[in-house]
């Protein structure tokens, strides 16, 4: 059997769930079994759901949480399942690429995630299980909230603060100093100009490239 002490196993089996898997094995881990609510493994073998890994958590150094937060949908499942881990105090390492560039004094939360060709600036804050998609860009002193999405290629300001179980979509931007709400969601390619409130949607038009309304 492989040594525990350096295997991790994934909770989730789509398309993401490769992207975790190459960034641990980079960092020293050993990816090879999935459990998912559903019955495929885009990584090792399939070896059932929640209650066969608690089953199993002997074999394993910790789990990553490999649902990606692509939808209010999907991050309400994700905070299920943070919810489950918590209770069963499951270690959830932070997972951080080391083709990213994380400047010193950012803080990372247990299961945040740092992909490849990502710069987190100078004392920016991390939220536990927080996504860090490709190439984003997280300014000086940001505060990202836990379960927040940041997709690939967006941009968050200095000084910002995103609140919990958001989505800030691919190459959106978020101006410096500005405060998103918690289960906010920003559309792709969105900028934001001013506060959003909490569940606030920022999404974009064909006539009119971005619009803002309180709920979603």
């Amino acid at each position: 059997m492989t040594d525990g002490a350096k295997r991790l196993a994934l909770i989730g089996g789509g398309g993401f769930s490769k992207e975790i898997a190459e960034v641990a094995q980079l960092l020293g881990y050993t990816v090879d079994a999935t459990y998912s609510s559903q019955p495929s493994a885009q990584v090792g073998t399939y070896r059932g759901y929640l209650d066969e890994f608690l089953a199993d958590r002997a074999e394993y150094a910790g789990v990553a949480l490999a649902v990606g937060g692509v939808s209010r949908a999907a991050i309400q499942a994700r905070a299920e399942i943070i919810a489950w881990l918590d209770q069963h105090a499951l270690p959830c390492p932070p997972l951080v690429s080391p083709h990213a560039i994380v400047s010193q004094g950012v803080a990372l939360g247990s299961g945040a995630f740092v992909a490849h060709g990502v710069i987190v600036n100078v004392d920016a804050r991390l939220g536990r299980f927080c996504v860090v998609n490709t190439g984003a860009i997280i300014g000086h002193d940001a505060e990202i909230g836990d379960n927040t999405t940041i997709s690939p290629a967006a941009f968050i300001g200095g000084r910002c603060t995103i609140g919990a179980d958001g989505l800030v979509g691919p190459l959106a931007k978020v101006l410096q100093g500005l405060k998103v709400g918690q289960r906010a969601m920003i559309g792709m390619g969105c900028t934001v100009l001013r506060a959003v409130p909490d569940e606030g949607v920022i999404w974009p038009r064909p006539d009119n490239p971005v619009v803002a309304s309180d709920r979603g």
